[in-house]
């Protein structure tokens, strides 16, 4: 097998990770949508604009090949609407699909802030592949900010929402152990 055709199998499991977290965010989003349905406004608005905005922060970069997540714009509509949340995160997960596996590889300078009070900057190597890393354990844990909150006011989350994806596997182990 090719290079270029390793690298596109390897790399097909974390876009896929990655469309399947934004499919739970689009889940999310429509279950407070229409009359009756929970406020979006809130925790749940705040973070899925969060992960919204890192996501098109990679997708779209303000700069061609240096990701800035720092430099997101932070929309209070975003974060408030549920339709436009829907729409945003449909577009990211369109813009996952149109990127070439081949170019997970392909190098990115991520470039931010440092020092605990924003005083410093840095700008270092990475990925595209690396990059989706950092996003599917970042939109996790932001899913996992939100799972009992969710649950608490009886907002339905899908399966496994909010766990990675390795505390599910050790967690079916771990079950196929004691069965065992």
């Amino acid at each position: 097998m090719s290079t270029a055709l390793a690298a596109t199998a390897d790399a097909q499991p974390l876009r896929v990770l990655n469309q399947q977290l934004l499919v739970q965010a689009i889940a999310l989003v429509d279950a407070h949508a229409g009359p009756g349905r929970p406020r979006f406004a809130g925790p749940v608005g705040s973070h899925l604009r969060h992960v919204v905005e890192h996501y098109e922060a990679l997708l779209v970069p303000a700069e061609a090949g240096v990701v800035n997540y720092d430099a997101r714009p932070r929309s209070a509509e975003l974060q408030a609407d549920p339709q436009l949340a829907r729409k945003r995160l449909l577009a990211v997960h369109e813009g996952l699909c149109a990127r070439l596996l081949a170019h997970m590889d392909a190098p990115l300078r991520v470039r931010g802030q440092g020092g605990l009070a924003g005083e410093s900057s840095f700008c270092v190597n990475s990925s595209l592949g690396r990059e989706l890393v950092f996003l599917a354990g970042h939109t996790v844990h932001h899913f996992a900010l939100l799972s009992d909150y969710c649950r608490q006011h009886g907002i339905p989350t899908p399966e496994g929402f909010g766990k990675a994806p390795a505390t599910r596997a050790h967690e079916r182990a771990s079950r196929s152990v004691a069965c065992a």
